[in-house]
């Protein structure tokens, strides 16, 4: 019976493990790039954030990147937004909200403040 918990427990540990080595990468290698939002992602294994297109080094691209946006995502379909690039795990985090700036250190930019109406405070 414990089989199927120790199963599913170290299947979570390694999607964390995963996660986090993804997000390092971003930060120490990633590269800036501009993203369109082409799709809202809901269900499936791309669930929440965004599907984006986007140019890096005269190819076209599209992965799916998180969103640290909770309404109004429909809105953003379309629009263009910095976001942080890794080629190595064809990993996308596009850069809308001033938490996703802070991440990367980067100072989140004054043309962007229209977007804080969507922005739900913690």
């Amino acid at each position: 019976m414990g089989s199927p918990f120790i199963f599913i427990f170290l299947l979570f540990i390694l999607v964390i493990f995963w996660r986090n080595m993804i997000q390092e990468d971003l930060k120490k290698n990633g590269v800036i790039v501009n993203a369109e939002i082409i799709k809202v992602n809901v269900g499936g294994k791309v669930s929440g954030g965004f599907q984006c297109r986007f140019n890096f080094k005269g190819e076209m691209y599209e992965e799916s990147s998180p969103s640290t946006l909770h309404s109004g995502v429909y809105d953003f379909i379309g629009k263009t937004f910095p976001a942080m690039y890794s080629r190595k795990h064809d990993a996308l985090e596009i850069l809308i909200t001033p938490t996703d700036f802070e991440k990367f250190n980067i100072p989140f930019p004054d043309s962007l403040n229209w977007v804080m109406k969507y922005v739900i405070e913690k």
